[in-house]
This record gives C-alpha cells, sequence and structure tokens, in this order.
C-alpha cells in the first residue's frame, strides 16, 4: 500500500519537475531523478492544471514529503536550511513527548511524580517511603510513586438489589441463614 502510494507521488513530483524552471532542476542530483523515475508508477497519470500555481494542486501527503524533502536538500539557501532543521527538530521533540506521554505500553506503570512534589516529599520523608535494598545494600528512596490499576465495576442486577433491599429491612445480611 504504501509502496503504491510513494509510486504515484513519484510520478506527481516528475510530473511537477517537468513544468519547473530547468534551473532549479538541475540542482537535484540524477540520482535522485532516476531513483523517482525507478519507483514512479507506469499506469498512473497526474491531472495538474500547470497553468495555476502549486498550492492549488490536489497533492497527496507523499507528494508534499517528496517536493519538501527536495526544497530543504537542494533549493533553499543555508539560513532557511538551518531554520527548517529547527522547526523538524523541535516537531521531533514534541511527537516524541506525546508518544512517551500517552505510550500505550507504560500506562499501567508507575509515574513518578512532578520535580516540585519530588522537593516536598525530600524535605520531610517518612520512612515508609524508603525500602532496604540487599542485593546493593542500599537504602532506596521512593519518589512517591502513583499506581493505575484498572478497577472492575459490577453493578448488581435488579432483582439482587431488590432482594438486597427486603432483607435489609429485616436485618439479615448475606452470609445469614433464615
Amino acid at each position: 500500500m504504501r509502496d503504491i502510494e510513494y509510486s504515484k507521488s513519484a510520478v506527481e513530483v516528475l510530473d511537477i519537475l517537468n513544468h519547473t524552471n530547468k534551473e532549479d532542476v538541475v540542482r537535484i542530483p540524477q540520482s535522485f531523478i532516476k531513483f523517482l523515475t525507478d519507483i514512479s508508477s507506469k499506469s498512473y497519470k497526474p491531472k495538474f492544471n500547470h497553468e495555476q500555481p502549486i498550492n492549488g494542486f490536489n497533492l497527496r501527503k507523499q507528494t508534499k514529503e517528496l517536493l519538501g524533502f527536495i526544497y530543504i536538500t537542494w533549493w533553499c539557501d543555508k539560513e532557511e536550511h538551518e531554520k527548517y532543521k529547527n522547526v523538524i527538530h523541535k516537531n521531533n521533540m514534541k511527537k516524541e513527548k506525546i508518544e512517551e506521554t500517552y505510550n500505550v505500553n507504560d500506562i499501567f506503570k508507575n509515574k513518578k511524580l512532578t520535580q516540585h512534589s519530588n522537593q516536598i516529599l525530600q524535605s520531610g520523608i517518612p520512612e515508609a517511603c524508603c525500602i532496604h535494598n540487599k542485593k546493593e545494600n542500599k537504602i532506596i528512596q521512593y519518589e512517591n510513586v502513583i499506581e493505575k490499576n484498572i478497577v472492575e465495576y459490577k453493578k448488581e442486577n435488579i432483582f439482587k438489589r431488590f432482594l438486597n433491599k427486603i432483607l435489609s429491612f429485616f436485618s439479615i445480611t448475606k452470609g445469614d441463614k433464615i
């Protein structure tokens, strides 16, 4: 599926490059253009109106990625290159932070509290927050962890609730025998 999408995108990029200023196309290495030609779909034909600006085209996501790669790698100057490099780095950091925060595999593992909470704990730590590590013969101080567990909620059906209500009038519990 991904190969098909990129092969169609390669056709679109080659079509756009065919209608781009030749001075700009020469700055792209022939090896990359050959790569695009090799992976391009033989059956797909893009239908772009090259009379209008490129932002009016209905481009695929992968086509935009390839054109962005071409622009950042071969067409922009050093200042723009550094600017885009910083933007990409910031976006990657945000993505990593989001993945770390909302990691599906770590949902039910213990999470440490914030730095502020740790400072509060260090000022007056009760003994219950410490444990003795016998292997390394050290006392380990917990940083106050929060456990997250799945809680199973069972709602009694209406008949059991009705029966329990009647039994409660007679002060009879489930364990008592009549």
